[in-house]
């Protein structure tokens, strides 16, 4: 079986282990398959090399301009300035929010804040407010919930509100938002604006663009153009509530640290397709096989730590970008060892359709030991004494030999530690290897069998439009029935 080597992990930020999972597709591929996708793979690699040189202009209007979120030097500029002034003048934030303008800033809060963060003393976080998410539902009963439990605790008037869409318009967030800022103005703040800052295209399409110049909020960001939700956690979507909840260090030299591990994965993505360390072009070149090849519809997202949203992340990249013309695999996320009680047995005995990706972290945090001297009989004496870790790491590894034994597909990323360097390397090579798979897929070939860059299929997401026209069209409806039921 093929070890997940820590030496490696510790060598480099991020390592990629896949020859074995590899090597149960290889049958099913042949020599002249195969020459044929490094060959697409190395014009892919020119194509996106090209486009690089080309300039800002080009990859806005290609929608890649997220690849360059590391070099927006005025954006994190106005990210960590407007953190600084939250965290001076508020005890609360609430982030308003669905989809890309949500999933970015939750995963790194799960991941990478305390666990507890709100319970903690404002000391206990170094100053900084608790944190809030919302909007991403009309079902109300945690919005309510959550404003109930500010507003009992003298808290409501010491929230800022940041809500984030790009259009201004998306109908669960300014849903949510107007509940809030209702709730805020029967409270006696009539000064509501004052508590909001809005994450928003700046241009008069936006909706939150035009509020907040007929009424100033306490701060207004850019989602830039360019840069789609599921692909702007790196943008001020998903910096500014990363830098605001800055408990150990100053919220600049947060951001500036896991930008730099954004920048090591763009330099590796720069680098020739096939290097070692283009982890990017790799996984999406076993992703490529085990879908169109050996005929596998199923990919186990598994971040082997006790975080849940990184998995939700990676569902909605993957799914919405690269699920298009009837072509993409279905992701399941999960982490482990929690998910080997749930589908383990199912990836073994069901059907062999999938593929299993492991996230794994060679340093989770603070070292704990498990005691010994429990008199505790039978195998479960030999976790005695042992790191957390390392019966993780055992954990992970097992879960892997079993897999590989059984004929299923399963390759490891291993990242150094958890934290935002490598976290940020991480998502940012994910949606990398994406991007090529959508290459891979012709995302890129207009339904004319033009290449057109600016129309990939990859940064759009057009089937959600049904629901979007669908959920406005029935309150329409609604207001007009309503509108003529006479008052009793």
């Amino acid at each position: 079986m093929e070890a997940i080597s820590s030496a490696t992990a510790q060598a480099d930020p991020i390592a990629l282990a896949d020859d074995a999972a590899l090597n149960l597709v290889a049958g099913l591929v042949c020599n002249a398959h195969k020459a044929e996708l490094e060959t697409r793979l190395a014009a892919i690699h020119s194509e996106f090399t090209s486009e690089q040189q080309a300039g800002y202009p080009t990859l806005e209007r290609n929608l890649r301009a997220w690849t360059q979120s590391h070099t927006r030097t005025e954006d994190i500029e106005a990210v960590v300035a407007l953190a600084d002034r939250v965290r001076a003048a508020f005890r609360v934030l609430v982030v308003v929010g669905i989809g890309g303008s949500d999933l970015g800033a939750r995963t790194l809060h799960d991941a990478l804040d305390h666990p507890f963060h709100n319970q903690l003393t404002p000391e206990e976080r170094g100053g900084a407010p608790e944190i809030y998410f919302t909007g991403d539902t009309f079902d109300p009963k945690r919005l309510v919930g959550l404003l109930d439990l500010l507003q009992a605790r003298g808290l409501l008037e010491h929230t800022c509100v940041n809500v984030v869409s790009k259009s201004g318009k998306t109908g669960e967030t300014i849903a949510a938002a107007l509940v809030i800022r209702e709730r805020m103005i029967s409270a006696g703040m009539q000064d509501w604006a004052r508590h909001f800052v809005a994450t928003t295209g700046f241009t008069s399409d936006s909706v939150l663009f035009e509020m907040n110049r007929a009424t100033p909020f306490f701060g207004m960001l850019p989602v830039p153009e360019g840069v789609g939700g599921r692909f702007s956690f790196a943008s001020p979507v998903g910096l500014f509530p990363y830098a605001v909840t800055a408990a150990t260090e100053a919220p600049r030299d947060r951001v500036t640290r896991a930008l730099s591990g954004y920048e090591e994965a763009h330099r590796r993505f720069l680098l020739p397709w096939d290097h070692p360390q283009n982890v990017a072009y790799r996984l999406a070149r076993w992703w490529h096989l085990s879908e169109q090849y050996a005929r596998r519809s199923d990919m186990i997202f598994c971040n082997y730590a006790d975080d849940a949203r990184l998995g939700d992340w990676f569902t909605q990249l993957y799914e919405e970008s690269v699920q298009e013309r009837g072509q993409g695999l279905n992701i399941i996320g999960t982490r482990g060892p929690t998910g080997n009680h749930s589908i383990l047995n199912g990836i073994l005995r069901g059907p062999h359709d999938k593929i299993v990706l492991f996230v794994r972290w060679n340093d989770l945090g603070a070292p704990v030991i498990i005691p010994t001297g429990s008199q505790i009989g039978g195998d479960l004496k030999f976790f005695e004494g042992l790191p957390m870790q390392a019966v993780q790491d055992a954990s992970c590894q097992a879960t892997m030999d079993d897999y590989l034994a059984n004929g299923v597909p399963a390759a490891s990323l291993t990242l150094g530690r958890r934290d935002g360097y490598h976290l940020f390397l991480l998502m940012r090579t994910l949606m990398d290897a994406v991007a090529v798979k959508g290459r891979l897929q012709n995302l890129a070939i207009n339904d004319h069998g033009v290449a057109d860059p600016a129309a990939d299929l990859t940064y759009r997401q057009d089937g959600v439009e049904g629901y979007k026209a669908g959920t406005r069209a029935n309150a329409q409806r609604m207001q007009a029935e309503r509108n003529s039921t006479p008052a009793a």
